[in-house]
């Protein structure tokens, strides 16, 4: 009876410790979380810059690197976890917050520390680009970053940010040179994204006749996803700031007043580079009045685009000297130094 019970105790030892393996194994894993669909839970067994294979259940699936919303490493640290998620739903100063909570070494795989190396310089990047951090020092941790991890499924991210980095650092020329690192890419979306990036990249610079091409790769794309679709609007209002570029300003101006007619106005991203463009045509031709109603209305609608509101708040602080609102122009330069503390606009 002794003998029996102990054999007992010992069968329900290994049981218990086969179920808490069982269970490990079940439920710390690697996961991927696309853009559209559920998220699967397996083994990561292979990562590239244009794709991440993941094992479940003894099937491989793959994920095509644009199609992915983010991916979480088995026993990562969940504050890294945590900001990616925010990450993605646009909350970036939460991001912030809880990446700062994150253990800075220690981790358990090479692919999770890889992973925290590159949060990290994004983090600062789009803080950076929103005229609150540094974009020096954000472009020096994607560069070191980048530099040993081409086959990261993050690669294209980075090379986008750096050159969003660049642009903002007055660097156009060198902004190209990563944002064609998307348009040489084999998938269609990225495709369109860095044609029309580099095609920014290239009018910022004055190229206009090489910027042109660019635009019309993503004007003329058989493409119908919703990014897609922006960049087309964005393409076409880049072609016509090329017109205006040109020395066609009566053309370029009537075509953006064509699209402020029919175009969606709660399309902050689109409206507030229009009444941007819009404004910096009218400035060119010394119409500075209407360039201040189409400053001030990216200002007043369309503060939610730190980008296009810091650039619009830089114009109207030299233009409403001009109509001589002296004090209009100190408040207006008070508020820009006030929002966006670190943004390029503030240097010029």
């Amino acid at each position: 009876m002794h003998l029996t019970n102990t054999v007992r105790f010992f069968v329900t030892q290994v049981a218990i410790a086969v179920v808490a393996l069982f269970a490990a194994t079940a439920w710390s894993q690697d996961r991927v979380f696309p853009l559209t669909g559920i998220g699967v839970t397996g083994k990561i067994v292979e990562r590239t810059k244009d794709k991440v294979v993941i094992e479940v259940r003894g099937a491989n699936q793959s994920f095509d690197t644009p199609q992915i919303a983010r991916v979480v490493f088995d026993g990562e640290p969940q504050q890294l976890s945590r900001a990616k998620d925010l990450i993605v739903q646009g909350l970036l100063d939460e991001a912030i917050t809880e990446f700062q909570k994150c253990p800075k070494d220690g981790f358990k795989t090479e692919d999770i520390k890889q992973d925290y190396q590159f949060f990290k310089g994004y983090l600062v990047a789009l803080n950076a680009l929103r005229g609150k951090g540094n974009a020096a020092a954000a472009s020096k941790l994607l560069l070191d970053w980048i530099k040993d991890n081409r086959t990261s499924h993050l690669f294209y991210l980075a090379s986008e940010k750096l050159g969003d980095l660049a642009m903002a650092s007055g660097t156009p020329d060198q902004a190209a040179k990563y944002f064609s690192v998307l348009a040489a890419s084999t998938f269609p979306e990225l495709k369109v994204k860095g044609s029309y990036l580099t095609g920014k990249a290239l009018l910022a610079n004055k190229q206009t006749p090489e910027a042109r091409p660019k635009f019309d790769v993503v004007t003329q794309a058989q493409l119908a996803d919703s990014e897609s679709l922006k960049f087309k609007k964005l393409a076409v209002l880049a072609l016509i700031r090329c017109d205006a570029a040109d020395g066609k300003s009566p053309e370029a101006i009537a075509a953006l007043e064509k699209l402020v007619d029919e175009g969606d106005s709660t399309d902050s991203d689109l409206f507030s580079e229009l009444f941007n463009a819009l404004g910096g045509i009218l400035q060119a031709a010394g119409n500075n009045d209407e360039a201040i109603l189409a400053y001030l209305k990216t200002d007043l609608l369309y503060a939610n685009e730190p980008n296009a509101h810091a650039e619009a708040l830089y114009h109207l602080s030299k233009l409403w000297p001009m109509i001589g609102e002296n004090q209009r122009a100190t408040e207006t330069k008070s508020r820009l130094s006030k929002l966006y503390p670190t943004s390029p606009w503030l240097e010029k």
